[in-house]
């Protein structure tokens, strides 16, 4: 592993871009805010990068007002399908036409390497395409007839999907370009009204979207933005103006959101954490190529800070050996430096905050008997003033074992040995959370039989991905709902009946 050799400052990037102080996009128009303000630091060196307002109760009431009034009053919810289709699908060309700096100003908010940020799941591109694909649902949210069911009555039922309301999206840090489509695409595309939240921690990229959502026809506050911190998301979450909240983010903050939910039934789709398995199998193809995956999977890109990453490898004991040295010699090819220079693979961890509970992490499974191979530590000279941690990898992880039970949401992968199909389905089972996983075998009976085992919002075979066409969520801990497909036009319509009497 390798680290830039010289003094690392992200301020000449900062000055290109021209950043200005940060506003609220609040009933269709740009605000200035006069109270409370923040500063957004970059993860690769706690510079300071840009300064944003925060919205708290106050700002955060008048954007669901705004929202409230546009769904309640506004021609949103009853526009024609057409005619919402063609306003929006101009959001689709002009975030291609700004890829290059949104995915900029992404690297700037997270430090993911520039390379992914313009060339990932993450991109700006994968979000257009999100828009593109949502915006294809329009003239396609429909409902059902059904046959008169007896005949001692002459009713006939039919069902409509009507936009579930007001629509609160909360953002994580990881992807705030991807989530933003992924939440604020659907939304507007059943007729529902939004107020987006991004982290506290990514804001540019997600205001430069705003701003590209603003350039469109829209009726005032169909689309809303405020930033801030968690105050300003729990009045948000928790407001009675709101009618669903969608979320990606801890386990932690879902379980107060579901709980503020309460007052008034807010619907919810949360993406909360996970602690998925990769089960490997001796036939698996190529030990090599399935070490090199799980631990570049945790040791580049985002450097584990994303949900789905498989960070229990549940590996045969038989290949064991072969594994951990292919593990070590894909963390030779990791680079730390500046994450606009196309040799840097990794992040750095969004926050010192963080970064001290991901080391808090590493010792515990030391002081648990868990055998730490390699990494774990923090590089020092041109790096020393960000938040890096060397990848690390633990081998003879016990499934009970804290690294194995919680989520580390870091560069650290747990290496959990196995017998038999029956102990590893176990193990990936024996866990709170159920977001995703993965098999990898040569057997496709033995890969069709372990996935439909494992309890587990999704399961990849020999290799994992997401698409904005197929479901993603989880069960137990990991979450309630799915986005993704026709599951989220689900997620944000309620689904009407209307019977009629057809008697004379």
């Amino acid at each position: 592993m390798e680290t830039t050799p010289i003094s690392l400052s992200l301020k000449s990037v900062r000055d290109e871009l021209d950043l200005r102080p940060g506003r609220l996009l609040i009933d269709g128009e740009w605000r200035a805010w006069d109270d409370q303000r923040f500063d957004q630091v970059h993860p690769s060196t706690n510079e300071v990068i840009a300064n944003f307002a925060d919205a708290g109760p106050r700002g955060v009431e008048q954007a669901v007002a705004a929202a409230r009034r546009a769904f309640d009053e506004g021609p949103w919810p009853k526009m024609r399908a057409q005619d919402r289709k063609r306003m929006l699908q101009p959001i689709v060309e002009r975030i291609y036409a700004a890829e290059k700096e949104i995915a900029e100003l992404q690297t700037l908010d997270n430090g993911v390497p520039f390379t992914f940020s313009r060339h990932s799941r993450l991109s700006p591109t994968a979000a257009a395409d999100i828009f593109d694909h949502f915006l294809g649902w329009i003239d396609k949210i429909n409902g059902e007839t059904y046959p008169q069911f007896s005949s001692a009555s002459n009713m006939q039922y039919m069902t409509f999907r009507d936009p579930v309301g007001v629509v609160a999206a909360i953002l994580p840090y990881n992807g705030p370009v991807m989530t933003f489509a992924m939440k604020v695409a659907p939304a507007l595309a059943c007729g529902c009204t939004v107020v987006v939240k991004p982290s506290e921690y990514t804001n540019l990229a997600v205001l430069r979207l705003a701003e590209i959502i603003a350039q469109s026809d829209l009726p005032p506050g169909v689309f809303n933005v405020v930033t801030g911190g968690a105050e300003t998301g729990m009045a948000l979450s928790s407001h009675p103006g709101i009618d669903k909240v969608t979320f990606t983010g801890s386990p932690a903050v879902g379980e107060q959101i579901t709980i503020a939910s309460v007052s008034n039934m807010k619907r919810l789709s949360l993406e909360l954490g996970g602690k998925s398995a990769a089960l490997v199998f001796p036939d698996t193809e190529s030990v090599a190529a399935t070490a090199r995956t799980l631990m570049s999977l945790c040791s580049t890109f985002l450097s584990g800070q994303v949900c789905s990453t498989p960070t229990r490898a549940v590996v045969h004991r038989s290949i064991m050996d072969e594994f951990l040295h292919h593990a070590a010699e894909q963390v030779k090819q990791v680079r730390f430096g500046d994450p606009f220079d196309p040799a840097t693979t990794s992040a750095p961890i969004i926050s010192r905050r963080q970064r001290e509970r991901i080391l808090g992490y590493i010792d515990i499974g030391k002081r648990e008997g868990a055998e730490l191979k390699f990494g774990g530590g923090t590089p020092g000279g041109a790096l020393a003033d960000g938040n890096w941690i060397e990848p690390a990898l633990f081998a003879n992880v016990r499934n009970d074992m804290t690294i194995a039970r919680e989520e580390i949401f870091g560069p650290v992968l747990s290496v959990i040995p196995f017998e038999t199909e029956e102990e590893a389905i176990r193990i990936a089972n024996d866990s709170p959370f159920g977001l995703a996983g993965c098999v990898y075998t040569a057997s496709v009976k033995r890969a069709f039989r372990v996935a439909r085992a494992i309890r587990s919002g999704s399961i990849g075979v020999n290799g994992y991905a997401s698409a904005p066409n197929a479901p993603m969520g989880g069960v137990k801990r990991s979450g309630v709902g799915r986005e993704g497909g026709w599951s989220t036009i689900e997620a944000f319509t309620e689904l009407k009946t209307i019977n009629f009497n057809l008697d004379d």
